[in-house]
């Protein structure tokens, strides 16, 4: 089990409350991200849920991966990079592969993820995307259940993100 959540300090929640605005138009929908769950549909927001948290989750086939505070599994793309931390995924790749935002004000919480392995980059949409060990991080929409893994090697360039940034495998 993860050790108990850390807020991250002040100084770290007042610099992504000065950052831009997180892209999205709130969908109402039960998922914090706004998919509605049907294969293949896209999310109708790419706004996380109130605040972000990280969480260090343990898995039988990726062993240790990110998840965010509704249980659904990070990923890093490999057309990103991570020095400098740059975003390539925009339009319709980031329907299919909402990245994960910060919303200014909100509380970043992490739990199993070291602090300063998370960051931020500003994307080409102006939105502030959240990072671990550099890298952008995403959901993928096609996923319709928290804790699935489906997006892991997709397209040999999605996969899981680790707690320090780095590619899930097997364990």
């Amino acid at each position: 089990m993860p050790a108990p959540s850390r807020v991250l300090a002040p100084v770290a929640a007042a610099a992504l409350a000065l950052a831009l605005s997180a892209c999205g138009s709130g969908g109402g929908s039960a998922d914090p991200y706004g998919f509605d769950g049907a294969p293949g549909a896209a999310p109708t927001t790419l706004e996380p849920p109130a605040g972000t948290i990280l969480t260090a989750n343990s898995t039988a086939q990726l062993g240790t991966v990110v998840i965010d505070g509704a249980g659904w599994t990070l990923y890093r793309f490999d057309g990103d990079s991570a020095e400098p931390p740059t975003a390539t995924c925009v339009d319709a790749c980031a329907q299919a592969w909402p990245p994960v935002t910060a919303e200014p004000g909100a509380p970043l919480t992490v739990e199993g993820v070291a602090e300063e392995a998370v960051g931020t980059v500003t994307r080409p949409d102006g939105a502030v995307q959240i990072t671990i060990g550099g890298w952008p991080v995403y959901r993928y929409a096609a996923e319709t259940a928290a804790g699935a893994t489906e997006g892991h090697g997709r397209d040999d360039r999605w996969f899981a993100v680790t707690p320090d940034g780095g590619r899930a495998e097997a364990p």
